[in-house]
């Protein structure tokens, strides 16, 4: 027995008859409706193919096309009649798979849905092949083919349940604060894991941040709140960016690692606190302390162990490896099971990444969202890659890394907002963040929606 589920939607009764009847025959599991709306309730990721008029009640069978698409990677079969034709086409442009041409010819439309349904049994295979591939090249969540990160995921394991300090440094979006989750992760500790950002927080809160404060401690200390460290004890705390800190904090910092000992401000009273520190930064923080700019017995204390994670462009076996993951991740969002296109993966492995792993996962998802059918071509990925440009070059070369960073965000979620039509709660099930982070950087970025 065939266990393939089919869905028709035809208003000619005579048409909806004869395919349901047909199909059922060699075994298929059939519904059949009038119009897609009728239609829509039913229609989910154990569907294995839709057969849709492109002339319905209601909407028609192109904008449907495009509906569908948005959410499912569901098979589409178009029926058309004779004249319109060209209305078929553009289905296929929409993402819908083939069509056929009214009178409907038994033997053609067996051949037909037997091939559709043959195709996507094998991307299935395909998709489990390429779930299981990767599988050896995660750790623990982390994705990492090219010898530098097994090697780093080798000392990892071994560093993980020491008390030793890291340091782990490399450039802006390489991985940083993966590698230092992971160490987290695999130390198995029952505490938090507090990530403090020292390059965000201004320096006149970054030290109440840190080591929190009583009541009264200055004006607007309404209460007494607990600093990260505080929050991390028994866990992790990753001072990320380590290197902006000024003189002042590196001193009490370098107390809290030696002493574990922190005191909140306007108290005098000491808390103890068991917290293994990880720094992070991008800075070369040897030369840093020889020009004067970092506590060279800070250095020392922070840095017990270091890892170095490569940019992108010096590992590019991992390019193929975390393009696959998003890819996969994407559809566990989504539904829609999409491949890469070999010329666009070239293309991908020779641009030498300036914004490493982070910006590949941003061009990766928005590849996903934009492209129309269920594989991404070169036509969408961004203009500057395909024009062999970089973001640290025209257009971008009067900006810095975040503010280019910022742009391609913008971007991203400009292009998923036209793709669901201005819904905002689409686009960020599209671009896998919360409606919350969604609304929040529409109002960032000043996005126009009514359009």
């Amino acid at each position: 027995m065939n266990t393939n589920k089919i869905i028709i939607i035809e208003d000619d009764p005579g048409v909806r008859f004869f395919l349901e009847e047909a199909l059922k025959n060699e075994g298929y599991s059939v519904r059949s409706f009038i119009a897609y709306e009728d239609a829509v309730g039913s229609i989910n990721n154990e569907t294995d193919l839709v057969i849709m008029d492109i002339s319905l009640p209601g909407m028609d069978g192109l904008t449907a096309t495009s509906e569908l698409k948005k959410n499912l990677n569901v098979p589409i079969l178009i029926i058309t009649a004779y004249g319109t034709k060209k209305n078929a086409l553009d289905a296929i442009k929409r993402g819908a798979t083939d069509f056929f041409v009214k009178p409907i010819l038994l033997d053609e439309l067996k051949v037909m849905v037997k091939r559709v349904l043959g195709t996507r049994e094998l991307k299935k295979e395909m998709k489990l092949l390429r779930e299981k591939e990767l599988e050896q090249y995660l750790f623990h969540g982390v994705v990492g083919r090219s010898q530098q990160m097994r090697d780093i995921f080798r000392d990892m394991e071994k560093i993980a349940a020491s008390e030793l300090t890291v340091l782990i440094t490399g450039e802006t979006g390489a991985g940083k604060e993966e590698v230092a989750k992971l160490i987290h992760v695999l130390s198995q500790k029952k505490g938090n894991f507090v990530v403090v950002n020292c390059a965000s927080i201004p320096d006149s809160l970054l030290e109440s941040e840190l080591f929190g404060y009583e009541k009264g401690a200055f004006t607007g200390a309404y209460q007494q709140k607990q600093g990260k460290f505080e929050t991390a004890d028994g866990g992790t705390i990753v001072l990320d960016e380590i290197g902006e800190m000024t003189p002042y904090l590196q001193a009490k910092i370098l107390r809290a690692v030696e002493k574990k000992e922190i005191e909140r401000l306007g108290s005098t009273k000491t808390n103890r606190v068991d917290v293994r520190v990880i720094s992070t930064t991008n800075r070369v923080l040897e030369n840093e302390t020889k020009d004067g700019k970092f506590r060279e017995d800070l250095y020392f204390r922070l840095s017990q162990f270091q890892i170095n994670v490569p940019p992108l462009r010096e590992r590019k076996e991992d390019i193929e490896a975390i393009v696959e993951y998003v890819l996969l991740e994407f559809e566990k969002e989504s539904g829609r099971i999409i491949n890469i296109a070999q010329d666009a993966h070239e293309l991908m492995v020779q641009y030498h990444w300036p914004g490493n792993v982070r910006e590949l996962i941003s061009v990766t998802r928005r590849a996903a969202v934009m492209c129309d059918g269920d594989t991404v071509t070169i036509d969408d990925l961004p203009l500057y890659l395909k024009d062999g440009l970089s973001l640290a070059s025209k257009p971008y070369s009067d900006k810095t890394l975040d503010e280019a960073i910022s742009e391609l965000e913008k971007s991203m979620i400009t292009d998923a907002l036209k793709k669901c039509q201005g819904s905002q709660a689409k686009a960020a099930r599209l671009l896998g963040i919360s409606e919350r982070s969604m609304w929040y950087r529409v109002k960032k970025y000043e996005i126009d929606t009514s359009s």
